[in-house]
């Protein structure tokens, strides 16, 4: 698919929504503008010999917002362009953003609900709206589609039915070949409030994880259970564990279980400040050939404060830890050379990101940021080659944002 499909499918909603627009008498249309200059130390997230260069980036976004009766819809397009002053490879990226919301109404207790979102990117990011590593030098499609379909069954007992669908796809063959995947997720989640403040969840789920080439293929099944409590009204937390059983398509690699667990808080001490974070752990996919899993453990946590009306202060960060076992890799991805079987490892993934920002007028934004990213593999092949490079990155970047 090439991104001048997305653009025409986003101007036929476009063209839709206004005819929809015009009956109602009001146009939700929003066209935002962001200007940034940007420092980046380590361009090729290389380990030695980093080379760092000056860039400009250019982003637009259109934003369609529009309500009938029972039916919300909304369509955000981002295209960005990127121009480097020191990438002897290629100088410029172009870069796509699609998101698609549709919330519908059918009776005051069926409800659907499907979210989309399609990412096309010219370079490779350090992750992607899942938290998984993306850094293989090669452009990518990444997709995610979810849906959930609602029915009360009491008004303080809830049903969801909900799936998943995501897709990657590198477009040079040399990895496409091995780290292409599909996952599909279905499940059913029961949430019952007792009270008021405290509301009781149980789930059970199902995944299914495929990837191109040699079969790394595997099938999970999550059943658990949870609380979302309401501690004040400036202090919401919720926690949902249980425990999974992955099976893997390769009958060498052995069945795992183990417990899950995702945790997170929302604070608000004050009405110019908001805190929210978060870990969790499970067996979780990943694109590290020749692995069919790994244990996956993270932390996150944000911190948002308003100074004034017109100055406001965001930060940021996660740190990832995955853990390998050799008895969850394909025992023989080459057969010609079964010396490339892999060893047990870690991968760490540390993120810290700061923004400030500062509202000139109604619709003008200046805003200064910056994004440290360290990465550290020590996963190697059983003949002792490295699979990735550890790097370390710093970007800083000044802006300007417009709304019209």
């Amino acid at each position: 698919m090439k991104w001048t499909k997305w653009l025409c499918a986003f101007l036929f909603v476009l063209v839709i929504a206004d005819a929809a627009w015009a009956r109602e008498g009001a146009k939700p249309f929003q066209v935002n503008n962001r200007l940034r200059f940007e420092y980046d130390d380590n361009i090729y997230q290389s380990e030695n010999d980093k080379e760092s260069s000056f860039k400009i980036i250019e982003e637009l976004e259109f934003l369609v917002n529009f309500n009938l009766q029972n039916t919300y819809i909304g369509v955000r397009y981002r295209p960005s362009y990127v121009w480097w002053d020191e990438r002897p490879s290629d100088s410029t990226d172009f870069q796509n953003e699609l998101d698609f919301i549709l919330n519908q109404t059918f009776s005051p207790r069926l409800t659907l609900s499907v979210v989309d979102t399609l990412r096309r990117g010219e370079s490779p990011k350090l992750k992607d709206d899942a938290g998984n590593v993306v850094r293989e030098n090669s452009d990518f499609y990444y997709n995610t589609l979810n849906g959930t379909l609602g029915y009360l069954l009491r008004p303080s007992t809830r049903l969801e039915l909900a799936g998943r669908y995501i897709a990657l796809r590198y477009d040079e063959d040399m990895y496409s070949d091995s780290e292409d995947y599909d996952l599909y997720v279905g499940g059913l989640t029961l949430r019952h409030q007792v009270v008021p403040e405290t509301t009781l969840i149980g789930e059970f789920r199902g995944e299914g994880v495929e990837y191109e080439g040699p079969d790394r293929g595997s099938k999970s099944v999550y059943v658990g259970g949870g609380v979302e409590q309401i501690f004040s009204p400036s202090l919401i937390g919720n926690v949902v564990g249980g425990y999974q059983q992955k099976e893997f398509n390769d009958d060498e690699i052995d069945s795992q279980s183990s417990p899950y667990v995702d945790a997170s808080a929302t604070f608000l001490p004050t009405p110019a400040t908001r805190i929210s974070a978060g870990v969790g752990y499970s067996m979780f996919e990943t694109e590290v050939y020749p692995f069919a899993s790994q244990d996956r453990a993270q932390v996150y946590a944000s911190i948002a404060h308003d100074f004034t009306a017109r100055v406001a202060l965001y930060l940021s960060g996660s740190y990832i830890v995955g853990d390998y076992s050799a008895d969850q890799a394909l025992r023989e991805p080459d057969p010609a050379n079964p010396s490339v079987g892999a060893k047990d490892g870690q991968e760490e993934t540390l993120q810290v990101s700061a923004r400030v920002t500062y509202q000139i007028n109604r619709s003008n934004w200046l805003e200064a940021g910056w994004q440290y990213s360290d990465f550290t593999s020590d996963l190697e092949y059983n003949d002792g080659a490295k699979m990735r490079e550890d790097f370390v990155e710093n970007r800083v970047d000044v802006g300007w944002k417009t709304q019209f």
